[in-house]
C-alpha cells in the first residue's frame, strides 16, 4: 500500500513539473513561471501619538488648590484647568504695591526740592550779573540745583523699577490659574489636589492636552538600509497588539533627516498619517506597519529560488553554454556566428511574454548586462538571470529585467519568458551537487 502510493506520487510530481530531469541526468526542481499581484514592502514598528500633543505647566510655585479635569475630561482653549493657592502671590503683590506708592511720594518730594532750587538758582544768576554774590556762591547754589534735577531722574527710575515689579507679581497672579491653551481632551493628569508644585528652571508637567484623537500618526524608526526606498506619499498598513485580525491603512507624511542612533544602529524616523474615526487606536499602542515601496498588478513573476539558482559548471562548460546560447540567438535574428556584423546583434528580439526561452536578450551578447544605446532610457540597467531546460534537455540561460519584488517572488518587466513556462530552482533530492554557487549578478557583467 505505501509502495504504490510513493509511486502515484512520483508520478503525480512530473506530471506537474516540479521535477525535471535534464540530458545529463541531473534532477532539476522547477516551478512555473505565473502572473499575479505583488508589493513590496518595508516592515518596522512604531508608536502611535497624537498629531498635536500640549504639555501643560506651571509658571509659579504653589500648592495645588482646584483641579477642574481629570483624565479623558473634553477641554476648550481658555478653560480653567486648575487652581494653585495665590496667597504667596498676593502678599508679594500687596508689597509691591506699597513700593509703587512709596516711589511714587520720592518721585514727587524730588520734583518739589527741584522747583525750590530751581528758583534759588535764577536769583543767585541775577545777583552773580550784578557782583552782588561771588562766584564761589553762585556755583555752590548751581551744584545743588543740579544734584535735585538728577535726583528727580533717579526717582523716576526706580517708580518705573517698582512698577514693573508690581506688574511681574500680578502676572504671577494671573499664572496661579492654569487653564488649557488648546481644545481637546486631558489624556494625562499627573497632579492631585494639595501637592505642591515647584518651577525653577523647568515647568512641571500638570496636564497633556491631544488635540484631536480622530487624526493621529505613528512615528517609526526606518533602517538606514530602507530608508532610500521611503518617499512621502506612500500608503502603508499596520496592525496594533489590541485588534491583532483588524488591518489599518495610513500614508507616510515626512521623512526626517535627522539620524538617530542607538547602539551603533542608524534609524530615520519617519511619520504616518493614520485616520482614527473609530477612535479605537489610542496614544502609545506600538505599530507594526508595513510601508509599501512598489506594486505590480497581473504581473509576470518568477520565484525568487530560481534568481539566486545557479548551475555548479566548469569554465569549459559554461562557455560551451554561451556559445550554443548564441548561436539559437544569431540563428533566430537572421545571423550567424560567421557573417559579417553578426558578433553583436542589434535587431530588436522577442518581447516580454513571447517564445524563445533559450535566448539571453534580445540585442544582447551573452554575459552582457547593459541595454541598446536606444533603449536606456526605458530599461533601467538592472537585470537578473534564471536557468531553465530548452526543448533538447539542455541547460539554458534566459536573462530578465526585474521589478518590484517581495519574499517570494520577483516581478519581470523584460525578457523571454511566458506564463506556465518552468524555470529551476534547485536540484533535487538524488543528486549530489549542492545548489550553491556565484550570484546570477556575479556570473554576468551588469551594464
Amino acid at each position: 500500500m505505501g509502495v504504490g502510493l510513493a509511486v502515484v506520487i512520483i508520478a503525480l510530481l512530473l506530471f506537474l513539473g516540479l521535477g525535471k530531469r535534464n540530458t545529463n541526468g541531473i534532477d532539476y526542481t522547477t516551478e512555473k513561471v505565473q502572473k499575479g499581484n505583488l508589493e513590496a514592502l518595508v516592515s518596522t514598528t512604531g508608536t502611535l501619538n497624537p498629531v498635536i500633543l500640549v504639555e501643560v505647566g506651571s509658571q509659579v510655585s504653589g500648592r495645588i488648590s482646584k483641579i477642574y479635569a481629570d483624565f479623558n475630561t473634553r477641554v476648550k482653549a481658555g478653560q480653567v484647568v486648575a487652581e494653585i493657592d495665590p496667597s504667596q502671590i498676593l502678599t508679594r503683590v500687596q508689597q509691591n504695591e506699597a513700593n509703587y506708592e512709596s516711589s511714587k511720594a520720592s518721585l514727587e518730594k524730588a520734583r518739589v526740592a527741584l522747583e525750590n532750587l530751581d528758583k534759588q538758582y535764577q536769583r543767585a544768576l541775577k545777583l552773580f550779573e550784578k557782583e552782588l554774590i561771588s562766584y564761589e556762591e553762585k556755583e555752590s547754589v548751581e551744584a545743588e540745583y543740579l544734584s535735585a534735577k538728577a535726583e528727580v531722574q533717579s526717582s523716576q527710575s526706580r517708580l518705573l523699577q517698582a512698577r514693573s515689579q508690581l506688574d511681574s507679581s500680578k502676572v504671577d497672579l494671573e499664572y496661579t490659574v492654569i487653564k488649557s491653551p488648546i481644545d481637546g481632551i486631558v489624556i494625562l493628569r499627573s497632579i492631585n489636589v494639595g501637592q505642591t508644585v515647584a518651577a525653577s528652571f523647568q515647568a512641571p508637567v500638570l496636564f497633556k492636552i491631544a488635540n484631536d484623537l480622530s487624526k493621529m500618526q505613528v512615528e517609526c524608526s526606518i533602517d538606514e538600509a530602507d530608508i532610500g526606498k521611503i518617499q512621502e506619499g506612500q500608503e502603508t498598513r499596520f496592525t496594533v497588539d489590541a485588534f491583532p485580525d483588524e488591518q489599518f491603512t495610513g500614508k507616510v507624511i515626512q521623512v526626517r533627516y535627522s539620524p538617530e542612533v542607538i547602539q551603533n544602529v542608524v534609524t530615520y524616523t519617519t511619520i504616518v498619517d493614520v485616520s482614527n474615526p473609530s477612535l479605537k487606536l489610542r496614544p502609545g499602542m506600538t505599530a507594526t506597519v508595513s510601508i509599501i515601496t512598489g506594486k505590480a498588478e497581473n504581473a509576470l513573476m518568477v520565484p525568487n529560488a530560481a534568481l539566486r539558482f545557479t548551475p555548479e559548471l566548469t569554465p569549459e562548460e559554461m562557455k560551451a553554454i554561451f556559445q550554443r546560447v548564441r548561436s539559437e540567438m544569431m540563428s533566430k535574428a537572421g545571423n550567424t556566428p560567421n557573417t559579417p556584423g553578426g558578433g553583436e546583434s542589434r535587431s530588436p528580439g522577442a518581447q516580454p511574454g513571447g517564445g524563445g526561452g533559450g535566448m539571453f536578450m534580445a540585442g544582447h551578447s551573452p554575459g552582457m548586462g547593459g541595454s541598446s544605446s536606444g533603449d536606456r532610457t526605458q530599461r533601467p540597467r538592472q537585470f537578473s538571470r534564471v536557468w531553465i531546460l530548452d526543448k533538447n534537455e539542455q541547460l539554458t540561460p534566459v536573462m530578465l529585467r526585474t521589478g518590484v519584488s517581495d519574499d517570494n517572488y520577483t516581478e519581470v518587466k523584460w525578457g523571454n519568458l511566458v506564463e506556465g513556462q518552468l524555470v529551476i530552482t534547485g536540484l533535487g533530492e538524488s543528486s549530489n551537487s549542492p545548489s550553491h554557487g556565484p550570484r546570477p549578478d556575479m556570473m554576468f557583467r551588469r551594464g
